[in-house]
């Protein structure tokens, strides 16, 4: 096993040719990874999130040593393994595609690094069979098979006993689930979570399923054009949101947003639109710490997720204290798996989305319902920068 540590990382792609030179060349580049500073602890798996062209697999191929850098250090225990290559680096990776070689059986795609290295065939069928009983009950039926015969899953399973046998001191996972059906992905997943546990790799699983990175991964990184924008245990970031983006990002839906100006009326400070009547009382214990960033008369971002917002069954409950109660208008209702509703709502020329349970009583669309909210579980983030001021 491994830490990890970047420190300023930075890679950069070019979309001109490799002659231009100097600034031209330059104000060409896109940067894959944006000065990335990283630590992941010894044995510990990281679930790295974040929309497609991000960065996630680029940052997996710079620890892996597949892609050069222009700026920064990778450290791997806290040696500088930047310059070192790719297989003195004693990594494990599953890619996206599995990249079995489709022209030997299973055994000898598990069995091809030994045999580059002459080692003894009774020590390659040690490490076969070890990793037989790892990956459990069926391998060994994959593994007189050819690439071509497997099945998604069966595949992902080889490529996964391909990384094990090797005794990595550190797991890539580039998406391995992706190309796998629901019932599948599940059952994979779970799989792949008793391996972590038994050997207690130091891991790093890219991947676009949030529900991935809640199973496996001890702590999350979420991505955004090449940097990241926040690290920390998916609760701690589903709670407590550093940026707008990180907030909208996770969770589904995503978290509604209201961008308010914040003010003043009868000693309390109020986030309103005034276009709408939206009218959002502050806490009194958000009030210190909003003046003290100096945002009254500024504009905010007022966030609050889908599952806080609720119908008001007794119209007395509209008067309690703390709640933010509007009339919406249901534009559209959406009934999820596990029944419960998305209804899509229209306050002011705000749209906002609410998810309630009991679906079969919910209100037609095209009626205007009342509904609410608990203002403290709101979030509030500046507009001009984004980062968050409550959360």
């Amino acid at each position: 096993m491994s830490s990890i540590r970047l420190e300023g990382v930075v890679k950069k792609f070019y979309q001109e040719r490799s002659f231009l030179i100097g600034k031209q060349k330059d104000s060409s580049a896109i940067y894959g990874l944006d000065h990335i500073y990283l630590d992941i602890k010894e044995g510990e798996t990281l679930g790295v999130i974040g929309p497609t062209g991000c960065g996630k697999t680029t940052l997996l191929k710079v620890i892996a040593g597949l892609e050069k850098i222009e700026e920064g250090r990778v450290y791997f225990d806290g040696r500088d393994v930047t310059r070192v290559r790719p297989r003195e680096r004693n990594i494990g990776m599953v890619f996206q595609t599995y990249a079995l070689y489709p022209h030997m059986v299973s055994r000898e795609n598990l069995a091809f690094p030994f045999r580059i290295r002459k080692l003894p065939e009774f020590l390659i069928d040690e490490k076969i069979e070890f990793t037989a009983q790892t990956l459990g009950v069926g391998f060994r039926e994959l593994l007189g098979r050819m690439p071509r015969t497997l099945s998604q899953g069966q595949k992902q399973r080889v490529a996964l006993g391909r990384c094990i046998i090797r005794n990595p001191s550190v797991f890539l996972l580039d998406e391995p689930l992706s190309s796998l059906d629901a019932k599948l992905r599940v059952k994979t997943r779970v799989e792949i979570k008793k391996i972590l546990r038994r050997f207690l790799i130091t891991t790093v699983y890219v991947t676009h399923d949030q529900s991935e990175a809640v199973a496996l991964a001890d702590r999350t990184a979420v991505m955004r054009e090449g940097k990241i924008e926040q690290v920390g245990t998916f609760d701690d970031i589903y709670e407590h949101p550093a940026t707008v983006f990180v907030a909208e990002f996770l969770g589904n839906p995503s978290m509604n947003m209201f961008r308010l100006t914040l003010g003043k009326k009868e000693g309390y400070l109020i986030m309103a639109d005034p276009v709408s009547d939206i009218r959002i009382k502050v806490p009194r214990e958000w009030e210190d710490k909003l003046k003290e960033k100096n945002m009254l008369g500024k504009d905010v971002i007022f966030g609050i997720r889908p599952e806080d917002t609720q119908l008001v069954e007794d119209v007395k409950s509209t008067k309690l204290d703390g709640f933010f109660t509007f009339k919406a208008l249901i534009e559209d209702r959406e009934v999820t798996i596990d029944n419960k509703a998305h209804l899509f709502l229209r306050v002011g020329q705000h749209r906002m989305i609410a998810t309630v349970d009991n679906y079969r009583e919910l209100p037609p669309v095209g009626r205007e319902v009342i509904f609410s909210f608990p203002v403290k579980r709101g979030k509030v983030f500046n507009e001009e920068n984004e980062l968050a001021l409550i959360s």
